[in-house]
């Protein structure tokens, strides 16, 4: 990760890495796309299982879509899904939204595709967040938000032979400042698709290089 005078949380940015190394283990070449999510009123910001409900119905989805595509092509590849979220504020607490880091198999996704397009990776996760608001999807679509260059190609065999890699590092550590985090018993400000206790074996770093 890059230095910065921007405090950051060392336990998140830790996180990251290893839920990244993790999906790497699952999915030798994986695409990561990074994404912002949006909520459209204040009974939505209180709701505390909207952002489960999300990654919930992104891997429903996925799967659907996986079986699917093997419907034509029996030979498709299936995909896991591994995120990490991390809810974000003003400092006044009354606009809140959602850093998030998708990751799936390559071989099944190599793209988000065309954002306004419909049948594609950017659609079902504008239809997983819709369904999540419980909002109508083609009035609520601009709740997703894909910033410029969201997609990185990350090869688990071939780490250092492109910039993917360590630009992806360096993109989601801005996901981990302080700034912007109102942490609190009550509510996480913090989530991703596995448990501390997975993280803690071995294979955690394995293919984090050195």
């Amino acid at each position: 990760m890059k230095a910065s005078t921007t405090s950051h949380n060392n336990h998140y940015l830790n996180r990251f890495e290893q839920v990244i190394s993790l999906a790497l283990a699952k999915h030798p070449r994986t695409l990561a796309a990074r994404i912002d999510l949006h909520l459209p009123n204040e009974a939505s910001r209180n709701d505390k299982n909207v952002i489960s409900r999300f990654t919930d119905a992104v891997k429903a989805k996925v799967k659907a879509d996986r079986k699917r595509s093997k419907k034509t092509n029996p030979k498709a590849h299936d995909s896991e899904v591994h995120y990490i979220w991390v809810k974000e504020s003003n400092q006044i607490g009354n606009k809140v939204h959602y850093h998030v880091l998708l990751m799936f198999n390559k071989d099944a996704y190599w793209t988000l595709g065309n954002y306004i397009a419909k049948g594609n990776l950017a659609d079902l996760i504008v239809q997983a967040w819709c369904s999540a608001l419980g909002v109508d999807k083609e009035k609520y679509r601009s709740l997703v938000y894909f910033p410029k260059n969201p997609c990185y190609h990350i090869n688990r065999n071939a780490l250092t032979k492109t910039h993917d890699y360590q630009a992806l590092l360096d993109r989601i550590n801005y996901m981990a400042k302080d700034r912007t985090k109102q942490y609190s018993n009550q509510a996480r400000s913090f989530g991703c698709s596995v448990n501390s206790g997975v993280l803690m074996g071995k294979q955690t770093n394995k293919h984090i290089p050195t």
